[in-house]
């Protein structure tokens, strides 16, 4: 829990116990006394299974299954990034082939997800466990998680706070009374704001392992208030028993150093995602640097973030900063550092929704002062299952846009007609293997395929949104040119059921199912041809969203990449570099044929019909002119 802290909380108030320990308190399913605070339901308490269960994993259970994936996967690399004060090691966690280059020759975009930063949010860790989990059972779906795999790097973090998060877990029910609190203050005031045991947040510099000390059990630095960016800009950030105190110095923790060491695996000049994973509110907290491209593209991704979950029952609401406003959290790190899209994600329950229950009451529970931390047992798998699409889609998003890699047009008899492949890396060239005439009132089948997977498929087989979005699922093509009478424009009709997952015909996908689709088509005879030379040149214009509703890079020519907070050579339709794409018209034909209607070359009429209503008003002003010619002799 980060910036919604404080509405939870008083300032930070200062020890008043003479005692030398603190006193011990309890959270109980249903009793309440001087020392125990009922929540409504079991208080979960960790288990050991590698496996993801209807509960809470232990450390140790969640540590021997991430190092398990990096032994059982060659597409999991696991990396020390530091150590905690009590020498534990920290890992990250690499996701991906080992090559850092995309399929087609680019260096792969990086993405960094962070963890447990807050030792008593054990959403966290099981929400960061799952999306390994996912990224390692789906890896050979030939489809979003086997493109993410194969063309980006995913750096996982899971568990950042690993000294504070096991003092949490050695106290499961138990916690210690709020500053300024004493033995004959009232339940209410003792656990205002519980501190060490299972609510202990900040790491544990110079701290016992034994809750009932009271000399240290208020130290330690929030590490999420340990940033360079904004550091010390809360009043409370300089008080070193505050929840929020953000240390001597930035970024002065090795937690912190070694969120850093995780981001330079990426490596740090290819990221273009950071989500620091946090409970509870049900919100995304969004950093606005001075930047409008890059918040453009955040707070649109922030919305697909929401799409997403409220497709499946959630909302997790994006709270968008002021522009250059902020708190020294991990996501304004990033943000203002490295000027891409960050976020913290706190996971459910929700707090501060209209006509919803806050905290430990949305689960029927009584809302007992800071509850929400503690989630029950059984809300935990779904909570999990409803997260990582959303983190894919980010993933999936932010690896690019699409280009098109590859058009062919083949006849009846099976014979290409038009081949071009585009070649190259950074820059890119489209190499014309076959380009024949076309002949009008002729069937051809039309192949486009994509450098992503651009679809995904429900379990008919049948091709649908991803979850959340709404997208256009069939492709748009066009056919236009000038034929003498003016430009034209004639449509190819394409479907959903155009996209490929199988072969079809002798057309298949490209490298991912639904990476390319085939049309079959006639071209039409309306289209104008000059009347001196019977043909004319057309181009075959292709335009469709991927399915997270990005549009294609209109000139693959110039590789896409990310640069200081947008897109570089993401053209438009124009040939404008921006942030919005558009339709891709670089493949020019030939069309021939007498069944074409034939137009006058310096007309400027449109297109269509009209060329054979020229040529005959041609032959009967020649005609009329013969006769009065006769007729004056």
């Amino acid at each position: 829990m980060v910036k919604l802290i404080t509405a939870l909380v008083s300032t930070a108030l200062f020890v008043a116990s003479d005692s030398s320990k603190a006193e011990v308190l309890n959270y109980t399913e249903n009793t309440n006394s001087n020392n125990q605070l009922a929540i409504g339901y079991a208080v979960p308490v960790p288990v050991d299974s590698l496996t993801a269960v209807d509960g809470f994993r232990s450390y140790d259970s969640l540590h021997s299954q991430h190092q398990s994936l990096a032994v059982t996967h060659a597409e999991v690399r696991s990396s020390v990034v530091g150590q905690t004060h009590n020498g534990r090691d920290i890992y990250a966690y690499r996701f991906g082939d080992s090559d850092n280059q995309t399929n087609t020759g680019l260096t792969e975009a990086a993405f960094l997800i962070n963890g447990t930063i807050h030792a008593r949010e054990w959403q966290s860790p099981e929400v960061v466990t799952e999306l390994m989990e996912q990224l390692t059972e789906q890896k050979a779906d030939q489809s979003v998680v086997q493109y993410l795999l194969e063309n980006t790097n995913i750096v996982i973090l899971p568990v950042m706070n690993i000294d504070g998060f096991l003092q949490t877990q050695r106290f499961p029910t138990q916690v210690t009374q709020s500053p300024g609190a004493s033995a004959g203050s009232t339940p209410s005031q003792k656990f205002a704001e519980p501190r060490d045991g299972r609510m202990r947040r900040k790491n544990m510099p110079n701290v016992d392992e034994v809750l009932s000390t009271e000399g240290d059990r208020l130290n330690g630095v929030d590490l999420n208030r340990n940033g360079s960016v904004f550091f010390g800009v809360q009043p409370d950030n300089s008080v070193p028993t505050s929840l929020i105190y953000g240390g001597a110095s930035a970024q002065s923790e090795i937690e912190t150093q070694a969120l850093l060491a995780a981001a330079a695996l990426g490596p740090r000049s290819r990221l273009r995602f950071y989500q620091d994973a946090h409970s509870f509110s049900r919100v995304l907290f969004v950093p606005q640097p001075a930047h409008t491209s890059r918040n453009t593209i955040t707070n649109s991704l922030a919305n697909k973030f929401q799409d997403t979950t409220q497709a499946q029952g959630a909302n997790y609401f994006p709270v968008i900063d002021q522009v250059g406003s902020g708190i020294p959290t991990t996501a304004d790190y990033f943000a203002y550092t490295d000027l891409i899209p960050t976020w913290t994600l706190e996971i459910e329950p929700p707090q501060g929704f209209a006509n919803e229950p806050n905290g430990g009451a949305f689960y029927g529970g009584t809302g007992a002062s800071h509850s929400g931390f503690i989630m029950p047992d059984s809300e935990i798998t779904r909570t999990r299952n409803q997260l990582a699409p959303a983190q894919m889609l980010m993933f999936y998003h932010q690896s690019g846009p699409a280009h098109v890699t590859k058009v062919q047009l083949v006849d009846e008899g099976g014979n290409d007609v038009y081949s071009a492949t585009w070649s190259g890396g950074t820059s890119r060239s489209l190499n014309v293997s076959t380009n024949n005439a076309l002949e009008g009132g002729q069937s051809y089948s039309l192949y486009v395929s994509f450098s992503k997977p651009m679809r995904v498929r429900n379990n008919a087989g049948n091709v649908t949104q991803y979850t959340g979005q709404s997208v256009s699922l069939a492709p748009s093509v066009t056919i236009t040119g000038n034929g003498g009478s003016g430009n034209f424009t004639r449509t190819i009709n394409v479907s959903n059921n155009s996209w490929l997952n199988q072969d079809v015909g002798g057309f298949s996908f490209d490298q991912y199912h639904d990476d390319a689709f085939k049309v079959d088509f006639t071209l039409p005879t309306d289209i104008p041809v000059s009347a001196n030379t019977g043909t004319t040149n057309i181009n075959i214009n292709v335009s469709v969203d991927d399915l997270a509703g990005l549009s294609l890079d209109a000139n693959p020519a110039t590789a896409v990449d990310w640069n200081s907070g947008a897109w570089v050579n993401y053209e438009d339709s124009n040939g404008q570099s921006g942030i919005t794409g558009g339709t891709d018209s670089s493949y020019n034909l030939t069309v021939s044929n007498q069944n074409l209607t034939l137009s006058e070359p310096q007309s400027s009429g449109g297109g269509g019909g009209g060329g054979f209503h020229w040529v005959l008003l041609v032959l009967l002003s020649l005609f009329g002119i013969s006769r009065n010619q006769r007729l004056r002799h």
